[in-house]
């Protein structure tokens, strides 16, 4: 018997298709439940108080090792081109359905979920700070607009049709993972159709799936109903979270509480490959920028390489990049990596450093190399092409 606790919310009860037909990715507040809040679990009327005993498993009973957490978010599968017009755009249908006031000028950026990271994304990276494990953005190979309404009609047209969207990135090593946190926004009152791509790609039995979804004023709805579905009889669904849009900067100790709820530890803090002795600074304009450098094939050869004069330019308004005069070595790196802000890495083909001022998408052949640990301002606010240094700190 499939193991799952399915769940609605008493507002999507009373507000149906009408309240969270085309939500995009949103975000919950940790209080207030009666509105705004993180999403109450709930059990379906046919499930009895002894089945729900019998399918409960937490965490600590599966075990927490060989973490995945796969996302999808429409701010990692769309192109934005204008950045004032794409929020606008959202803003516009919170004003529509009533949700505006929840939006000031002062964070309405922030609040459309079309700008990067995207509210999925904010959640996934919380998740990972609290369990460890390895994040997978679930990115389509036909992106979706950046304009709310033509994003949600593709997205309608695809759960007519009952599509399965094609995806640009694949996982070669499903079976390293027992536990798979599976985020998505609430579109058309159920999971984006890529959600099901990515479900069927993979062999998912006899693992332990976590979701969690980011929504607005619908809730959950029935997403995770129908990913239960799809799932293989042997899945464990383990209760999900779903958090609302406009609180966003409040829901990250409501995902912890979650997690904790659920019988996930707290990671002990790593040194992520870091090497003490290993420390880069990068001089712009009289002023210091402190780098560590990871202990790793790629960054030892750099090091190796030192000092480096380096002309730096803009690329896509997301990172610095240059050129380096010649090649890292790349054998024994990861495929590739998905960049947080103040990530300083190695785009293989090209042979540029990269230095990510904005969060950004897994990218394959993307190695990192350290992290920036001050003077990110610095470097985020150079206009134009501008002359570093980069050397060892004795």
């Amino acid at each position: 018997m499939k193991k799952f606790t399915a769940w609605v919310l008493s507002f999507c009860i009373l507000f149906g298709l009408t309240a969270c037909g085309g939500q995009t990715e949103e975000l919950a507040a940790e209080s207030d439940t009666s509105q705004s809040g993180v999403s109450q679990p709930a059990e379906e009327e046919s499930q009895s108080s002894a089945a729900e005993e019998e399918n409960t498993q937490t965490a600590q009973e599966t075990g927490q090792e060989n973490i995945l957490i796969a996302y999808f978010s429409w701010a990692d599968n769309t192109i934005v081109e204008d950045e004032e017009a794409a929020v606008q755009s959202a803003l516009s249908h919170y004003e529509s359905i009533g949700d505006r006031e929840n939006y000031s000028d002062v964070d309405a950026v922030a609040s459309a979920s079309v700008v990067a990271p995207g509210n999925t994304t904010q959640m996934a990276q919380w998740i990972q700070e609290y369990v460890g494990g390895e994040r997978f953005p679930i990115v389509v190979t036909e992106t979706y607009p950046d304009n709310y309404d033509e994003c949600m009609e593709r997205a309608a047209d695809e759960k007519a049709e009952n599509a399965r969207p094609e995806l640009a990135n694949h996982l070669d090593n499903i079976d390293d993972y027992d536990i798979v946190f599976l985020g998505f926004p609430n579109w058309w009152s159920s999971a984006p159709m890529a959600i099901f791509s990515f479900i069927e790609e993979y062999d998912l039995s006899g693992k332990t799936i976590v979701p969690f979804c980011a929504h607005g004023t619908g809730g959950i709805a029935a997403g995770v109903r129908d990913i239960t579905a799809a799932l293989p009889d042997s899945v464990t669904v383990l209760d999900a979270l779903g958090v609302y849009r406009a609180d966003i900067g409040n829901a990250e100790s409501a995902v912890q509480e979650w997690l904790a709820e659920l019988g996930f530890e707290k990671k002990e803090e790593e040194s992520k490959m870091e090497n003490e002795g290993r420390k880069l600074k990068m001089a712009v304009d009289g002023q210091e920028i402190s780098i560590t450098l990871y202990d790793t094939p790629a960054a030892n050869a750099l090091y190796e390489m030192l000092p480096l004069e380096l002309t730096f330019e803009d690329f896509n308004g997301v990172e610095k990049i240059s050129y380096l005069p010649q090649e890292l070595p790349t054998e024994g790196e990861p495929d590739g990596c998905d960049p947080d802000v103040g990530d300083f890495c190695l785009y293989a083909p090209w042979g540029n450093l990269s230095v990510f001022y904005q969060d950004f998408r897994y990218s394959d052949s993307l190695i990192l190399l350290g992290h920036i640990d001050s003077g990110m301002e610095l470097l985020s606010g150079q206009s134009g092409d501008f002359s570093a240094t980069l050397e060892a700190v004795e």
